[in-house]
């Protein structure tokens, strides 16, 4: 898939073939000595030109594009980890950016991957309809790129690389819907609506709202930079507009972080209202340690980080999936499991025991 490796190895192709060609041109005179010659010369082209095919690909490894929404969303902080020893155990080229979750500087990015010939790209789009043109440009030139985390309309990018969220976010749902006893007032808290994350989370809590009328959504806030000082602000409004809400279910342990500090701030018992979220980052880890965070899933994101870089190198090797959707697995923490399990466990870093 690298353009510019194969356009060294096609330039040899041409100088042998235009060696052969002269010689020939030369045993026309009937001369012995001149078709030896020419055996003896084209042996060492074609010798030349392995050698020369063999050079080019130990001197340029894979090197994958990787794209990510934000490094300030612990997350991606690991699924990065996870691509990069996964790279350094295998000899690929990592071309990172971050995102920093603007659309057109991850375009802009996207763009440059492609212009400095990377074999594949892995990207986590920070909006689902803005990043399409980045990913035609990379269909044009020939270069997969697998969605993660994010993503856009199947028919642009070459494949999914992730957990069911869906499935996940309806899980979640019945969960908190459970701990609240079935019935009572909820308010949700989510990030950018244009994300395809939040819209594919949305899905599934509407899912499992469907079949749980006792089930009032009083109130839902939109967290735009997924930040724990924007949540604190929704969560504060949040409860003294909705005093009776005795659930309040957040897009990311970002946000349910904020909301666990608003309710210590107004002075609610914690235990009072079902909370949760996603992303298992540590300090939603020691919430739920603490009692006072009920549920949050953790992505396994070191292993779903090489997990896609598997998936980009393959493909770049011709080695397409076989599905679209790369499946990767998610992990409940709870109080009956989250003392039992290490931190890289959590993250995906070591096997669960």
């Amino acid at each position: 898939m690298n353009r510019m490796r194969n356009r060294r190895v096609w330039t040899g192709s041409i100088a042998a073939l235009s060696m052969t060609l002269v010689l020939a041109g030369c045993s026309s005179s009937g001369s012995d000595d001149a078709t030896s010659a020419e055996a003896a010369v084209s042996e060492e082209a074609v010798a030349a030109e392995t050698s020369a095919e063999e050079g080019a690909s130990e001197a340029e490894p894979l090197t994958i594009g990787v794209s990510f929404y934000s490094q300030q969303i612990p997350l991606f902080v690991e699924m990065l980890e996870g691509v990069n020893d996964l790279a350094a155990e295998l000899g690929v080229e990592i071309i990172f950016a971050d995102g920093g979750g603007s659309a057109e500087e991850q375009t802009n990015q996207i763009e440059n991957m492609i212009t400095n010939g990377v074999d594949a790209i892995i990207a986590s789009p920070v909006d689902a309809a803005a990043m399409v043109p980045a990913y035609q440009s990379a269909t044009a030139a020939g270069i997969p790129i697998f969605s993660a985390a994010n993503k856009v309309d199947d028919e642009y990018e070459t494949g999914f690389v992730g957990p069911d969220l869906v499935g996940y976010a309806a899980q979640t749902m019945d969960r908190i819907i459970e701990c609240m006893g079935g019935k009572g007032e909820l308010v949700l808290i989510t990030g950018p609506p244009q994300i395809s994350f939040v819209q594919l989370q949305q899905m599934g809590w509407d899912a499992s709202l469907e079949k749980n009328p006792g089930i009032k959504v009083v109130q839902t806030l939109v967290d735009e930079d997924l930040s724990t000082a924007k949540a604190v602000d929704l969560a504060n409004a949040a409860l003294t507009a909705n005093p009776n809400a005795t659930g309040i279910l957040s897009s990311t342990d970002n946000i349910g972080v904020g909301v666990e500090q608003a309710i210590k701030g107004q002075g609610v018992d914690p235990k009072t209202i079902c909370t949760a979220g996603w992303d298992a980052q540590p300090n939603a880890i020691e919430l739920v340690k603490a009692g006072s965070y009920d549920l949050t899933l953790s992505y396994l994101s070191y292993k779903w980080g090489q997990i896609a870089l598997e998936t980009a190198i393959a493909a770049a090797q011709g080695n397409m999936p076989e599905s679209h959707y790369v499946v990767t697995d998610g992990l409940f923490i709870d109080s009956s499991n989250v003392n039992d399990l290490t931190p890289d466990q959590i993250k995906g870093k070591t096997p669960l025991s």
